[in-house]
């Protein structure tokens, strides 16, 4: 079991977990599939922040599991949590796997904010979308995208990286949405997507 830590704000942590299975697989004595549990605990403050099932097939083995789990994080900031993941089977098949927050960037955690700076672009046109019967939607509406819009446009229109944003009501937050839809469309015009 491996695990990096990210802060995504000042009280949220996620957690790249890779669990890789290290046994040779029997069907005799393993069956179809072996089943594990997974818990993210906070031992200084008895609580469990995440449980999950994990299960490892024959078909699949040796391949590792990845999971990407959000935990709270509070002030006072502990100095570890861990993941322990416990066979669903097997008796003593265990293990504790310390993750330490020292190599947390602490500076943006402990700061009122934690986010992305707004860069001091010039808006783009709508023309920007390159395609008259995107264009056509928002024309009517305004001539050029918002300072939050200008700053996402290119990683939302031209590439499938996941985006969280977070801000203020009327700042232009669906039109955002509306982009990473309108690269969906333009990359698969059949495709359906609920919002």
């Amino acid at each position: 079991v491996s695990c990096t830590v990210h802060p995504i704000t000042k009280s949220t942590l996620r957690f790249h977990i890779d669990i890789h299975p290290v046994f040779q697989w029997s069907g005799r004595h393993h069956g179809g599939a072996e089943g594990f549990w997974l818990w993210v605990e906070d031992n200084e403050n008895n609580r469990t922040y995440h449980n999950e099932y994990i299960l490892f097939s024959r078909r699949n083995h040796p391949e590792p599991t990845t999971l990407e789990v959000v935990v709270p994080v509070f002030d006072p900031m502990p100095q570890q949590y861990f993941i322990r993941v416990v066979s669903d089977s097997w008796v003593g098949c265990e293990s504790l796997i310390p993750v330490s927050f020292r190599h947390v960037l602490m500076d943006g955690l402990s700061s009122p904010a934690f986010f992305t700076n707004l860069f001091d672009l010039t808006p783009l046109p709508v023309q920007a979308l390159a395609d008259p019967r995107f264009e056509q939607l928002y024309s009517k509406r305004f001539d050029v995208f918002n300072p939050i819009q200008t700053q996402l446009f290119h990683i939302l229109y031209h590439s499938d990286t996941p985006v969280l944003l977070g801000a203020p009501t009327g700042s232009g937050k669906t039109a955002v949405a509306e982009l990473a839809l309108l690269r969906m469309k333009k990359q698969n015009p059949n495709a359906k997507c609920v919002y």
